[in-house]
């Protein structure tokens, strides 16, 4: 038998109203149909010239404002597809009301984004970019203590608003959505929808636990 393909990696996608990169799941998708119209794309899977947006209403609004949903689109934007943007913005605020559909969620968006490079796996690889930039830093539930004193420490360090999330994935369910060894504690990028997405996933997760740097 031969070999298994390696996936192929996934192309993230860029917000036009903060120009962060996310997985296309993590965005909404707003298309020009080849008839002209604009609509907002459900499945993310109708033709024509798409442009994507964080599910935050900054993004939304900083988009109208400066004209960049229609720049990238080539077309103006009617005041149904900004409305119907609110609506799904609010309802992606209040998806998945079962904590197991959640987790199921989350497992899947930290696929993609692992396929789109855009994970830190391990306290090494955390550890080299916790000065570059915030960060959105997940222990496992069963991680040991010294992962998890090591991503305490990454938020209390001062300079950089990291956030870290004692996330309800076990080490196993972590490693999965993954695909990759045994995993304890990764990262992500934290001024993101990327990273608003996953705390939306696990803001009600039971045993998660936030601690954000105030820089104090």
């Amino acid at each position: 038998m031969g070999q298994p393909r390696p996936r192929q990696r996934q192309k993230p996608r860029t917000c036009v109203g903060c120009r962060e990169e996310s997985p296309r799941r993590a965005l909404i998708r707003v298309v020009r149909s080849p008839d002209g119209s604009v609509v907002v794309d459900e499945r993310g899977k109708l033709p024509g010239r798409g442009a994507y947006l964080c599910a935050r209403r900054e993004c939304l609004a900083r988009a109208r404002k400066s004209g960049a949903l229609a720049k990238a689109l080539r077309t103006a934007i009617p005041d149904s597809c900004y409305a119907e943007l609110e609506r799904r913005i609010e309802e992606e605020g209040t998806a998945h009301a079962d904590p197991e559909e959640r987790l199921h969620e989350l497992c899947a968006l930290l696929g993609l984004s692992r396929r789109a490079g855009m994970v830190l796996v391990g306290s090494d690889s955390v550890q080299s970019q916790c000065g570059r930039g915030p960060l959105l830093i997940l222990t496992a539930e069963d991680c040991s203590a010294s992962v998890r004193e090591f991503a305490e420490r990454q938020t209390a360090s001062g300079a950089r608003a990291h956030t870290h999330i004692h996330a309800p994935l076990s080490v196993e369910r972590l490693s999965l959505a993954l695909g990759t060894g045994r995993v304890q504690v990764i990262a992500l990028p934290g001024r993101s929808g990327l990273a608003d997405r996953i705390k939306v996933l696990l803001g009600e997760g039971g045993r998660a636990l936030e601690q954000q740097n105030t820089g104090l």
